[in-house]
């Protein structure tokens, strides 16, 4: 029974690590790559670079840290 326990646990531990993006561009969920400061046109903040569907994509968020 323990075993059991065990592996149910694992599992969905690694089902939940590959499926857990919350946020969306386009309507498809994206994968954070990295979150850094920077400036974007004439402002600072952060800019999250995301990968989804096999592109990339930067989105500007100003003073607030980036969405996972």
């Amino acid at each position: 029974m323990r075993k059991i326990i065990i592996i149910a646990a694992v599992f969905s531990f690694i089902i939940m690590s590959q499926i857990s993006y919350a946020y969306t561009i386009g309507g498809a969920y994206a994968k954070l790559i990295s979150c850094d400061w920077g400036k974007y046109g004439y402002e600072y903040g952060y800019i999250g670079t995301y990968k989804v569907n096999g592109e990339i994509y930067r989105v500007f968020f100003g003073n607030k840290y980036c969405q996972y």
